[in-house]
C-alpha cells in the first residue's frame, strides 16, 4: 500500500555500520512513502557507496561539507512537497507497521506531531542497557496527547496546519542545535497544536555506545533540555555536585535491583561528564 501524499528522509552522517538496516526498514514498510529522502552530510566512511547501491528506490542529496542534523532536517522538509513528511535517524530500524500505524492514529485524533516508541537493540552492553534506563527515546506503555515533546529520532509531520517553510529555513532562528526537537514541540504546542506520543509504533534505536560516547549523548541531552543556558563557574560546579548525587543514587538502585554491570557505566559517566561541563564552561561555547 503506498500513500503518494508521504515522504520520509534520513540525516546520516558516516552511518555505515547501521545505515543498510535502517534504509531496508523503511523499504519493508506496509505503508510505503511516495519519496525515501537521505541526506548524506558529507560521510566520510562507506555510507555514501551503500546508498549508492539502493539505485532508484531512494534519493540522495550529499552536503559539500558537514552541516549537523538540524541543517539536514531544514533542508529536507524544503526539499519535500508532500502533505505528510516522516523523519528517522539513521541509527533507527522500523518495524514493518511503524509508518501505518503513525498515519492512522494521526488522521483518527487530527494530530500535527506524532512519534512513535524506540526500544535499546544491543542491551547485551551495558552501555545501551543504562541509556535504555535512564535517557531512554520514549514514553512508555501508553499513548500520551502533547508530551513533553516528540522525539526527533523518530515522528511523522502534518504540515497542513503549519507555514512550514517560514518554520524550517535555513536561516532563521528554529532549529540550530541537536535540540531541535524540543525547541518544535514547543513551538507547536504554543500554537494550538497537538502532538502526540504513540506506543504502539514501535522502532529499534541500533546505536553501540561505549561510556565516552555515552557519555557525550547525556551531557547532551541535558544541555539541551536546560535550553541552552550558559554555563559560568558556579552553575558548572552546581551541575558536578547534582550528577554526583544522581550517580550515588543510580548506584543504589542498581545494587538493590542486582544492575551490577551498571556500577562501572555509573562512575565512568560522571568523571566523563564533568571534563565535559566544565570545558564547556572553560571553552565559552555557547550555543
Amino acid at each position: 500500500m503506498i500513500n503518494t501524499d508521504i515522504s520520509i528522509y534520513v540525516p546520516v552522517y558516516n552511518g555505515e555500520k547501521t545505515i543498510e538496516k535502517c534504509v531496508n526498514s523503511i523499504l519493508n514498510q506496509t505503508l510505503k512513502p511516495k519519496n525515501i529522502l537521505i541526506i548524506n552530510d558529507c560521510s566520510n566512511d562507506s555510507t555514501l557507496e551503500i546508498l549508492k547501491g539502493y539505485g532508484d528506490k531512494i534519493k540522495i542529496h550529499n552536503n559539500s561539507k558537514n552541516k549537523g542534523v538540524s541543517f539536514c532536517r531544514n533542508l529536507a522538509i524544503n526539499k519535500l512537497e508532500t502533505r505528510f513528511i516522516a523523519s528517522i535517524d539513521a541509527d533507527v530500524e522500523l518495524d514493518s507497521s511503524w509508518l501505518e500505524t503513525l498515519y492512522y492514529k494521526m488522521q483518527k485524533n487530527k494530530i500535527t506531531l506524532i512519534g512513535g516508541r524506540m526500544f535499546e537493540k544491543y542491551v547485551d552492553n551495558p552501555c545501551n542497557y543504562w541509556r535504555s534506563l535512564r535517557i531512554a527515546q520514549q514514553w512508555g506503555d501508553e499513548d500520551i496527547l502533547n508530551p513533553n515533546f516528540v522525539f526527533g529520532c523518530n515522528n511523522l509531520l502534518d504540515t497542513n496546519n503549519i507555514e512550514i517553510r517560514n518554520i524550517f529555513n535555513l536561516q532563521g532562528e528554529y532549529f540550530k542545535t541537536n535540540g531541535e526537537d524540543i525547541e518544535f514541540s514547543k513551538y507547536l504546542k504554543e500554537k494550538k497544536l497537538k502532538i502526540y506520543y504513540c506506543s504502539e509504533s514501535i522502532c529499534y534505536h541500533l546505536q553501540d555506545d561505549d561510556i565516552k560516547s555515552l557519555s557525550n549523548r547525556y551531557w547532551r541531552y541535558l544541555y539541551y533540555g536546560d535550553g541552552f543556558k550558559k554555563r559560568n563557574f558556579i552553575k558548572t560546579i552546581k551541575n558536578m555536585i547534582r550528577q554526583f548525587k544522581k550517580t550515588i543514587k543510580w548506584s543504589l538502585q542498581d545494587i538493590f535491583n542486582l544492575r551490577f554491570r551498571l556500577l562501572k557505566v555509573n562512575f565512568g559517566l560522571l568523571i566523563y561528564f564533568c571534563k565535559l561541563d566544565y570545558n564547556h564552561m572553560k571553552n565559552k561555547i555557547y550555543d
